[in-house]
């Protein structure tokens, strides 16, 4: 399968990843000091309406990128046979020193964010783990 496809459904994964994971899991009232929550049910409205359109392209954007780095380095992983798990250890690979590291690291100087950054590392653990496991098992 071509890497743009891959990507693509890669990326519809991410996005479903990134909604799930952003408007069902960490709705809690800790969170609630990091957002912009509308007073009312109609604002909510307009405010998903404009912000799921941007959210979608970046996540397909992601996906077509992530399927093209994994495109690029599939030879050097320790999966030598490709698929799921393949997929899925270059998205932990990219996330440990980008994501996590850069979030725990900023955790410790910023007390107040520490719960921002910590859902941030989660989120972006699932979302490039999905990807990985689609992309992954399309480019076989």
């Amino acid at each position: 399968m071509s890497w743009i496809v891959a990507g693509l459904i890669g990326g519809v994964g991410a996005f479903f990843a990134d909604y799930v994971m952003w408007g069902k899991v960490f709705t809690g009232p800790e969170m609630q000091a990091f957002g912009t929550f509308p007073p009312t049910p109609e604002e909510g409205k307009k405010m998903m309406a404009a912000n799921l359109p941007k959210s979608a392209v970046l996540a397909l954007v992601f996906g077509v990128l992530f399927a093209w780095f994994y495109g690029q380095f599939r030879g050097a992983l320790w999966v030598k046979s490709g698929g799921v798990l393949a997929g899925m250890e270059f998205a932990t690979v990219l996330w440990l020193p980008t994501i996590f590291l850069s979030t725990l690291g900023s955790g410790v100087w910023y007390d107040k964010v520490r719960p921002l950054l910590k859902a941030t590392a989660v989120s972006w653990l699932v979302r490039m783990n999905v990807t990985g496991l689609l992309v992954g098992l399309l480019m076989k």
